[in-house]
């Protein structure tokens, strides 16, 4: 009897799921389609997305290879030299640009071409060769031959994407046939222009996906074919959109859409609608084998339960019935079995809990290893890594985001952070394959490694690693710190904080390091009392060029001394904070927005050169408040001010002036240093020097030129006024600022 209403129970419950599971079924089928289209319009949104950023990104680097000065230079002397007389050894300097990012294997590359139009020659990544012997034997195509690239000189546009189509690249031992789409960028009425050659099927499998039966299409606004995968339809097949519409059933296919509003491209997915349909009835029929299956097993499992229950209990209650009755106070006769069973269950329960008391340091320890998972790890067997028992160390890759190069990019950083991720996850796999990869902040990824001496397999991986992540330094630096070796899993939190004291005393230098020990530091940097007092007095006095210069002696010094990026950033904070001292007289607001905006840009200085120009623009800006209170009643220190500033280029002396005010000049020269700190000379040559920084940057003369501009008839005596105030020489400060 029993048996029998155990079994019915079963039967009710599995009839109401069975129900319920069968009405899910029928409003699947219906829901399932509109998901599969939804699915395959996100799918082509973010593929276009992708495309576009590539594109965008191609426009910056054939922008940049046009006007790199080793390429306009080149070309000057192309158009003005006789071929005898043309040095083609400096064309060596143009190459490392293009070669750089022809073989960057994150543009999906397979080359860069800089084509000269007089004389018809091209530079590409294996060197120069004439125009008509690339196009004709290297570089094979029927659509793009020389003549087209010619033709293309005369075309008004700057940026060009073309048509995808086959071209036959030869080289010494064989020949490829390959589906490229050039993208060539010029200036009107100019003598050269660079294409990149892009590899269409590099492409399409980062941004779309390995082949399939859908076909992905590229459309210019004309409605002509750009690019297309392999497949039967042409542009004319895709049917005409309304401006509301993103996708359409024509035929037998759905058209999906997608036309940002900033690009002149179209993309489109062709998807069968017979796959659509395919995929709804194999979904459908899944589900309902499923619930036949799950009907099926429920009732054989309700048999098998039922009787499995009845047994135990038939043989407990004949146990209990050979005892005395009248022992028990209960008519449940079941309660004498039950009373020795929570006895055993209290046992079990005293061993659980010394079981836990002896693991409690290991959970203690792991304890952080739930916040990791919870966070952005993709860890799903940390129980393993937790309770492992064998050696093991630990790798840790600091990334420090260079913010103002990562927002000209627009990506975000933990979208970069993402993808470096992933990279390091692949190059340590395959050199240590006992590693495991895992990001625990945006900033900060963790590789633990099992194992004692991996030594040179961890060098061979951590060699391409820095070898690639310097590829794009001017985006990010990393730091790599490798921990000592651990014997037990417990010891997991003591090899994490090894790392980051590590980490933390990396080198302000502009390249990843990698640190194998815990390096030495020097002890805290201070300034000497007279040092310290000389450099306030010439702040107060608004003499920045002494303050920049005097603070980048001693980050020179400093950095000889072999001093981390935390003792000089800890420097900077003193120096902010009595630099907040010194203007508070003035009126300036100097406890809260000042203070936060020079702390916020100092936490961005990675690098020596940055810890430099954060100097430069802090006593800059604090010379000028001070200067320009000073300055503010004085007439006659206007009057010089002014006149300097409108006739720098001019042949200035003290002299001049002291005849202009009828004064003398050892009186205008005292008068001038006690007003404002500094004497004529130097702010004459400040003022000199900033026009020539403006000069340097925003065109393209020639050092002497830019000298004689700002007054100086010697150029010699311009390049040592220059890197006497900026440390560096007119030439490497162009350089600096354009990279």
């Amino acid at each position: 009897m029993l048996v029998f209403k155990i079994f019915i129970s079963f039967l009710v419950i599995i009839l109401l799921f069975s129900s319920f599971n069968l009405l899910s079924v029928h409003l699947f089928g219906k829901g399932v389609q509109k998901e599969i289209i939804q699915y395959n319009r996100l799918m082509l949104k973010n593929t276009a997305e992708r495309y576009q950023t590539h594109f965008e990104r191609m426009k910056t680097i054939l922008f940049d290879l046009y006007s790199d000065e080793y390429v306009v230079a080149f070309n000057r002397q192309l158009l003005r030299k006789s071929p005898l007389d043309i040095e083609f050894s400096s064309a060596m300097e143009l190459m490392k640009p293009l070669r750089a990012q022809a073989y960057n294997p994150m543009l999906y590359l397979h080359n860069v071409l800089i084509h000269f139009n007089t004389p018809s020659i091209v530079f590409e990544k294996e060197g120069s060769v004439e125009a008509d012997m690339l196009f004709s034997r290297f570089y094979v195509s029927e659509d793009y031959p020389l003549s087209f690239w010619e033709n293309n000189f005369r075309d008004s546009r700057n940026y060009r994407l073309h048509a995808e189509e086959t071209f036959t690249v030869s080289s010494l031992n064989s020949a490829l046939d390959l589906q490229l789409i050039p993208f060539s960028f010029r200036v009107p009425a100019s003598n050269y222009q660079v294409i990149a050659l892009l590899d269409g099927n590099l492409m399409r499998e980062a941004y779309y996906g390995e082949e399939d039966n859908r076909q992905f299409m590229i459309l210019e606004k004309d409605g002509s074919l750009l690019y297309s995968t392999s497949g039967r339809l042409a542009a004319t097949d895709i049917p005409k959109f309304n401006e509301s519409e993103d996708y359409i059933l024509s035929g037998d296919y759905y058209f999906f859409r997608e036309a940002p509003a900033d690009s002149s491209l179209t993309y489109v997915t062709a998807v069968p609608y017979s796959n659509i349909a395919a995929r709804v009835r194999t979904t459908t029929l899944t589900l309902i084998l499923i619930s036949g299956a799950a009907i099926i097993i429920g009732i054989l499992a309700s048999v098998f339960f039922s009787r499995k229950i009845n047994r135990p209990v038939k043989d407990m209650v004949t146990l209990l019935l050979r005892r005395d009755s009248g022992k028990l106070k209960s008519t449940i006769h079941e309660f004498d079995l039950i009373h020795q069973n929570i006895r055993d269950l209290m046992l079990e329960k005293e061993a659980t809990l010394k079981d836990l008391i002896d693991k409690r340091s290991l959970l203690t320890s792991f304890g952080y290893i739930n916040k990791l998972k919870a966070i952005m790890s993709d860890i799903n067997d940390w129980k393993d890594i937790a309770e492992m028992n064998e050696p093991f160390f630990i790798v840790l890759y600091q990334l420090h985001f260079k913010m103002l190069s990562v927002e000209n990019s627009q990506m975000k950083t933990d979208r970069m952070a993402y993808y470096i991720q992933e990279y390091i996850n692949v190059v340590m796999s395959e050199s240590v394959p006992s590693s495991h990869t895992f990001q625990i902040e945006n900033n900060q990824i963790l590789s633990l490694i099992r194992g004692k001496d991996l030594g040179e397999e961890l060098e061979q991986g951590l060699g391409m690693l820095k070898m690639i992540l310097d590829r794009d330094k001017d985006y990010f630096l990393a730091t790599i710190a490798i921990s000592s070796v651990y014997e037990h899993s417990s010891q997991f939190n003591d090899a994490y904080l090894e790392v980051q004291e590590m980490a933390q005393r990396a080198r302000p230098v502009d390249e990843s390091q990698v640190i194998r020990e815990r390096r030495h530091v020097p002890p805290q940097l201070v300034f000497t009392v007279q040092q310290e007092q000389e450099l306030y007095a010439n702040l107060q006095a608004g003499n920045h060029e002494f303050c920049i210069s005097f603070l980048n002696r001693m980050l020179e010094q400093f950095d000889r001394k072999e001093a981390s990026i935390q003792q000089l950033k800890q420097l900077a904070a003193g120096i902010i904070a009595r630099v907040v001292k010194i203007l508070a007289p003035y009126g300036v607001d100097a406890e809260s927005s000042m203070q936060q905006r020079n702390m916020a840009l100092m936490k961005e200085c990675y690098t020596l050169d940055q810890f430099k120009q954060f100097y430069e623009h802090l006593f800059l800006t604090s010379a000028t408040i001070i200067l320009s209170i000073k300055d503010e009643q004085d007439p006659t220190i206007s009057f010089i001010l002014d006149y300097v500033e409108n006739r720098y280029a001019e042949d200035l002396s003290l002299e001049l002036l002291a005849d202009k005010l009828n004064l003398s000049v050892a009186y205008l020269s005292v008068y001038i240093k006690e007003k404002t700190g500094t004497n004529f000379s130097e702010h004459l040559n400040a003022i000199r020097i900033r026009k020539a920084k403006e000069l340097l940057t925003e065109h393209n003369l020639s050092v002497q030129e830019i000298g004689l501009q700002i007054g100086y008839q010697n150029v010699t005596s311009f390049i040592r006024m220059f890197k006497k105030i900026t440390g560096i020489p007119p030439g490497e400060y162009r350089k600096s600022k354009r990279m």
